[in-house]
């Protein structure tokens, strides 16, 4: 049996219990449409509703549908329509044909016309609610029945993961080329060109925007400014970039130092740094509780941050003062896969219940203990973020000296997604990149 006709058998598995849980009897899941901006004809960026891809290896098809009904074969709509203003997407070949039955619809009436006897025990899933009520369906993305699917996206199939694997080697290569543009002086804008060079796409097949950025630009953890012109000095260069592979994720983050300041005490700082992320990898272990993985980073930043005197404390002082969050507000990692923040982190007893929040760390995306079958990513790091050091402005605990040195660089981080699978531990990311020399 192929990767994929498992991993198909397994979501008819999935949806099935699903709907045992609500009070649907079938499900039809919705593409998604183009979307416009306010009195503009000029079409946004297509984005595929994930639960569709889940499905199907087809990512670009607007107005389609997936029909499942327990103990059938599971139906694709598949919108095609005349039109000499834009492209028509083709009916993909591929191994799915052989598992889907398929019909052309030209418009979504066609789909209420060939269900018309279904759709009134049907749920819908998508955001499109008024098409979902047009042709008569009234249960729209029932809770129990998604919180189900949402826990079980976590564990991901070989398929799945075979796909995040092949993505990651598309984002590594292209990597690589910023990381030699950055050493040959480019802009940032020049560098983000030089990624989507290399893998050979467009903008918009990103699966997010690219983090390029430059010195202190580094300390703004979502930047996607991208300068055009190249700064005087290239102190450092923080990218956090990824690719995608028949709808799965990479998201990879690494930083370099620019040769002119190797013996700079950032760049050791750094090292230091890069010695911690790989003990904080070492930990990694089935079982383990993720938010005690979350907090064991910020342990460990907070002994860095004693270390390089960023801090007049000890590391544990550092740490129970909640100094390491000043640096380091954010989560250390997420689920990846359909979506680069893939969901379900907080779902519990296959989705009947929300595991607590820890009110330190508001913006940790997962709280499930590490388990087989899946990825996550592993991303802490430090940053001279300005809006957050200036709450501490007056605090002697604070090296300001120090700070000031340092935050002309921004700040650093690593990124690497980990498949937990087989009994192995995956490092996609590092993978990647080693399997390109």
């Amino acid at each position: 049996m192929t990767l994929y006709k498992t991993h198909l058998d397994s979501l008819c598995s999935i949806f099935t219990q699903a709907l045992a849980r609500s009070e649907a009897n079938s499900v039809l899941i919705y593409s998604g449409e183009q979307k416009y901006p306010f009195k503009d004809d000029n079409g946004q960026r297509f984005n595929i509703n994930p639960y569709f891809k889940y499905w199907l290896p087809l990512t670009d098809q607007v107005k389609s549908f997936i029909f499942f009904e327990p103990g059938y074969k599971p139906h694709l709509f598949l919108f095609q329509v005349s039109d000499y203003w834009h492209a028509q997407p083709k009916v993909p070949a591929g191994e799915w044909q052989e598992h889907f039955e398929l019909s052309i619809i030209a418009d979504v009436n066609d789909v209420k016309k060939s269900l018309s006897s279904k759709l009134a025990s049907c749920a819908f899933i998508g955001e499109e609610h008024e098409t979902a009520l047009s042709i008569g369906i009234n249960q729209l993305n029932p809770k129990r029945l998604l919180d189900y699917v949402n826990y079980q996206r976590a564990y991901k199939s070989d398929y799945e993961i075979h796909n995040m694997r092949i993505a990651n080697e598309y984002a590594a290569k292209a990597h690589l080329a910023a990381k030699q543009a950055f050493f040959a002086g480019a802009s940032e804008l020049e560098i983000h060109h030089a990624y989507l060079a290399a893998i050979n796409i467009r903008e918009s097949q990103l699966p997010y925007n690219n983090i390029i950025a430059l010195n202190e630009n580094g300390a703004i953890l979502h930047y996607d400014h991208y300068q055009t012109t190249a700064p005087a000095q290239h102190k450092s260069f923080l990218i956090d970039a990824g690719a995608s592979y028949l709808g799965y994720h990479a998201d990879i983050s690494r930083t370099y130092v620019s040769n002119n300041y190797k013996s700079h005490e950032f760049n050791d700082m750094y090292k230091a740094y890069q010695h911690q992320y790989s003990e904080l990898l070492s930990e990694i272990a089935l079982g383990k509780s993720y938010l005690e993985f979350h907090d064991s980073s910020h342990q460990r930043i907070a002994h860095l941050l004693s270390e390089f005197g960023l801090v007049n404390c000890s590391a544990e002082d550092a740490y129970q003062k909640g100094y390491s969050r000043v640096f380091f507000p954010c989560g250390v990692g997420h689920y990846i896969g359909l979506q680069v923040h893939d969901i379900g982190g907080y779902l519990a007893e296959e989705g009947d219940e929300e595991l607590a929040r820890d009110e330190r760390y508001p913006f940790l995306r997962l709280n499930r203990p590490m388990e087989d079958r899946i990825v996550f990513t592993v991303e802490p790091g430090i940053y001279f973020i300005d809006m957050l050091l200036a709450q501490h402005q007056s605090n002697p605990d604070f090296n300001w000296q120090k700070i000031n040195k340092l935050k002309v660089f921004g700040g650093f981080r690593m990124e690497d997604s980990i498949a937990l699978h087989n009994g192995k531990i995956e490092n996609l990311s590092q993978n990647a990149f080693d399997k390109l020399g």
